[in-house]
């Protein structure tokens, strides 16, 4: 099965996952998909202020490449709760399959947490002491949000979508 074709499936599991899932437990998911986002959002604010856009034109985007396993599965659940699609391109490989050449497709609150997360080395020199302790606790926020979610679920919604695979089975 290629990259494609996985993807398609996965999503799929997605809906049947949601589907599932007892009415209580969807609201308190949602919740938390909300929590996600704007923990995602307040996060790109911060990195852009120093002009992230610039640093990542100079140097082409190189922390996007071989981006196939960026989305996790939360990142996938945030998507379909919004209602918005995702648009993947296996074959420009190296380059990240949710981008284009002018970056990612994905506004910021539904990016995956892991490109939201990382910061290179030359946007970290831009930051202030305050914005790193800013980001770091952003970024606990959202391994919290990919914890509770999980326990809710009793999937492991940090895993990526394309490493999902097999392992999802749904409860019936």
């Amino acid at each position: 099965m290629d990259d494609q074709q996985l993807w398609h499936l996965n999503t799929a599991r997605i809906k049947d996952l949601l589907a599932v899932l007892p009415a209580g437990t969807g609201l308190v998911l949602t919740q938390l998909l909300s929590r996600y986002q704007q923990a995602k959002e307040a996060l790109a604010a911060i990195v852009a202020k120093v002009d992230a856009v610039s640093e990542c034109h100079r140097c082409r985007g190189q922390c996007c490449l071989n981006g196939k396993y960026r989305i996790n599965i939360l990142d996938a659940l945030a998507h379909t709760a919004a209602e918005t699609a995702i648009s993947a391109d296996f074959s420009q490989n190296p380059v990240c399959p949710y981008g284009t050449v002018a970056g990612c497709t994905m506004e910021p609150g539904l990016r995956p947490a892991d490109c939201v997360m990382f910061i290179c080395d030359a946007i970290d020199r831009k930051l202030s002491p305050q914005a790193r302790l800013i980001l770091a606790a952003g970024e606990e926020e959202l391994r919290d949000c990919i914890q509770k979610a999980s326990v809710l679920t009793g999937e492991p919604l940090g895993t990526p979508l394309l490493l999902w695979g097999d392992k999802y089975k749904p409860k019936v």
